[in-house]
């Protein structure tokens, strides 16, 4: 439940990231649209006083050559070279630098008493070409040069059609009036946008053929480049083609479109304006798109801290949510889970408890029936079997507990592969076996010392043995493979395989065989036992040794269990590890002789309550110890201060007590000034036990630890391990 929370949590934080950049993406280019719309804006009123200011400085301009035509009419010339004379007189009291008259034969007639005739070879310019279609009035860039006018680059040319003029009997066309180009260039703001000195925009005037009149940049008014169009050809991208843009100046549009050359590392605007159908007149200005970033930096990057702030505030209150959320579903989960696992617990304990509690009242009924005898060894074995049950049901229930709070120390020991198999194999022949169970055993060990913790990885083969010989029926199969596969020089991977052809697993319990108490019912599994616990406590071994589990299964076709668990490989062999198998057997069998000869072991036991205390001195005595009992840890004390020494061999200590616990006692028995005080064998005979305790109780001067219920076996052989 809890990840399905979290899941959620996570789609709805993706999804409100995406909503928030979705619409910080549109807001940003929404920006940039307003900002550039008012830059255009900006351009288009930078055009429009430019256009007025020029449309103005042209009317007047024609206007004077107009007056000009009125006073040399008036002065009755009757030869063109009178006329040359009197231009001369209008050009030095008039704006402009050269006047000439433009007969209908193309003659050019100057005020330098000059005369020229169109001429190609000579490279003299047909000014006719200017009055094309009957244009009345004529503004121009005049770039070619006209040796006897004196004109030169950088001048402009204005024109006015004559009517009925008449000198010397030839009919003059037009009346034409040059000047610099400074002229009209202070009518306009040639550079704009300027920063550190550079200007990032630039005006323009061209006339409906692309022509320069004013050109666009410092090169062009150089005369490097003096057509619109040729500009055009040489850009590395256009939004729009020259035949496009021709299209639109034929149609008196306003209109823009962005461009770049080669080696330019930004775009550029260019903003078309018309002069009007009365002048066929074209304003540009071109803007770098540098001051369009520029411009909307500063509000994108306001825009952004708040965005920011407010994605910020937005996860954070998400988050602060989600986990309020998913702290109130853990909260009721893990209550849940405590009732489920206390449920559990309960009846898992209650039903072998009330088989323990009826075998006890049967016993207790037919003890003095003689008849009986037989059956009453029988419930006893039974009431034994159960007893031991509900002690591995305990110790499972305290092994999931630790692991799952992460309280259970592994240890890292080197241990043999090979013979930690062995050991698996050789504790649950027996059970497989006597099940009519076929075990086959492979090894494939490369190498055969690692570090581990073999308690428990034999903890976690027996429950996946065990499970396999329960649910494998007779005149069947088992499996167990084990090889190694080497990740690098220090480390290999240890992989262990159960494969059996058992009853197999359903698809739909697959997914819980690893939760607490759980068992799969129904079938042919109403008759196996089992606390379902010890696939959990695999499952959270396995995982605290860094290793994988995984199941495949198919009903009424067996089971597939692979566990890979990886270590470091320990390249020489401890010498303790080499033991050879007859010594240890030969070296055991001696010390079981070794009481034959000598006296009886004599044992102090620490016991506060009774009954333990007499089950435990009763068992000592049958088995020939001598034992004597102290009832708390002072007593033990005084007993071992108090006693011969060398007459006690062994201490049996409880480690909770009243008036001295069991630990205190060590310490104190531990520090007597005696030469038996350090050399005394002590037990912890305690049903504490976590791996703190045993520590605890190592720590104080303890010798080993026997957790209770104690183990008959296990204690008379520490027992008599402790003859001197």
């Amino acid at each position: 439940m809890e990840k399905k929370h979290r899941f959620f949590y996570l789609v709805l934080i993706a999804s409100t990231l995406a909503i928030v950049s979705s619409a910080t993406f549109f807001y940003i280019r929404q920006l940039n649209r307003t900002i550039s719309d008012n830059i255009v804006q900006s351009i288009s009123e930078i055009a429009e006083h430019d256009k007025a200011a020029i449309r103005l400085y042209l009317e007047i301009c024609w206007a004077d050559l107009g007056e000009i035509q009125d006073r040399i009419a008036g002065y009755g010339c009757e030869t063109v070279e009178e006329v040359e004379e009197r231009m001369n007189l209008e050009c030095a009291a008039s704006r402009f630098s050269h006047i000439y008259l433009l007969a209908e034969d193309g003659t050019v007639y100057t005020d330098q008493c000059g005369v020229t005739v169109p001429d190609a070879v000579n490279m003299n310019r047909d000014f006719l070409s200017y009055f094309d279609g009957g244009r009345e009035k004529v503004v121009a860039r005049f770039g070619d040069r006209f040796e006897a006018g004196g004109l030169r680059d950088g001048n402009i040319l204005y024109g006015v059609r004559l009517r009925g003029c008449e000198v010397g009997g030839i009919k003059m066309l037009a009346l034409i009036g040059v000047s610099d180009i400074s002229s009209i260039q202070d009518h306009m703001v040639i550079d704009s946008f300027i920063k550190n000195g550079n200007s990032r925009g630039h005006s323009a005037l061209i006339d409906m053929e692309g022509n320069y009149i004013v050109n666009i940049n410092k090169e062009v008014y150089l005369n490097e480049q003096m057509n619109l169009y040729t500009h055009l050809s040489e850009s590395k991208s256009s939004e729009l083609t020259n035949e496009e843009v021709r299209q639109k100046l034929q149609a008196l549009e306003t209109f823009g479109f962005y461009h770049s050359h080669e080696g330019e590392r930004d775009r550029e605007l260019f903003y078309f304006m018309p002069f009007g159908e009365d002048m066929d007149l074209y304003f540009i200005m071109s803007v770098n798109e540098a001051v369009f970033r520029e411009q909307s930096r500063i509000f994108v990057a306001m825009s952004m801290v708040m965005l920011i702030v407010c994605i910020v505030t937005v996860i954070g209150m998400l988050l602060a949510l989600m986990r309020y959320q998913i702290r109130t579903v853990r909260t009721a989960e893990k209550a849940r889970s405590q009732r489920e696992f206390l449920s559990n617990m309960s009846h898992e304990i209650r039903t072998p408890l009330n088989g323990l509690i009826s075998m006890n009242y049967l016993m207790l009924s037919h003890i003095d029936d003689k008849d009986q005898t037989d059956q009453v060894r029988e419930w006893l074995k039974k009431s034994q079997s159960t007893a031991k049950y509900l002690l591995s049901l305990v110790s499972d229930i305290l092994d999931v507990s630790k692991l799952q709070v992460g309280k259970v120390e592994l240890v890292s020991e080197p241990l043999l592969v090979s013979a930690l198999v062995d050991e698996v194999i050789a504790m649950q022949m027996d059970n497989i076996e006597s099940r009519g169970v076929k075990l086959t055993v492979e090894q494939e060990v490369t190498e055969p010392c690692i570090l581990g913790d073999a308690t428990r990885i034999k903890q976690i083969l027996m429950n996946i043995l065990g499970n396999a010989a329960k649910f494998t029926p007779a005149g069947n199969d088992i499996r167990f493979t084990v090889c190694q596969r080497k990740t690098d020089d220090q480390h290999v991977m240890t992989i262990y395989r159960c494969e059996d052809t058992g009853i197999g697993i359903s698809a739909d319990y697959i997914g819980q065989i690893f939760d607490s108490f759980s068992q799969e019912r129904g079938r042919n599994t109403s008759g196996i036992k089992g606390t379902g616990l010890g696939m959990t406590i695999s499952k959270l071994l396995i995982d605290a040794m860094g290793g994988d589990i995984t199941v495949e299964s198919e009903l009424n076709v067996g089971s597939v269990f692979t566990v890979s668990l990886p270590s470091r490989i320990v390249k020489e062999i401890p010498a303790h590890l080499q033991t050879e198998p007859e010594k240890c057997a030969e070296e055991d069998t001696e010390r079981a002789d070794e009481p034959a000869g000598k006296r009886a072991v004599r044992i102090l036991v620490a016991e506060d309550v009774e009954l333990n205390a007499e089950v435990l001195l009763e068992i000592l005595d049958m088995e020939g110890f001598e034992a004597v009992h102290a009832r708390n840890g002072q007593e033990a004390v005084e007993l071992f201060r108090n006693s011969r020494v060398g007459e006690f061999d062994v201490i049996l200590m409880d480690m909770q007590m009243p008036v001295m616990d069991g630990c205190t006692a060590t310490r104190e028995i531990r520090s007597l000034d005696r030469p038996d005080a350090a050399s005394v064998r002590i037990y912890a005979c305690t049903a504490n036990t976590f791996q703190e305790d045993r520590e605890e109780a190592l720590e104080s001067g303890m010798d080993d630890f026997l957790p209770k219920p104690i183990d008959v076996e296990q204690l008379l052989k520490k027992m008599r391990g402790g003859i001197y």
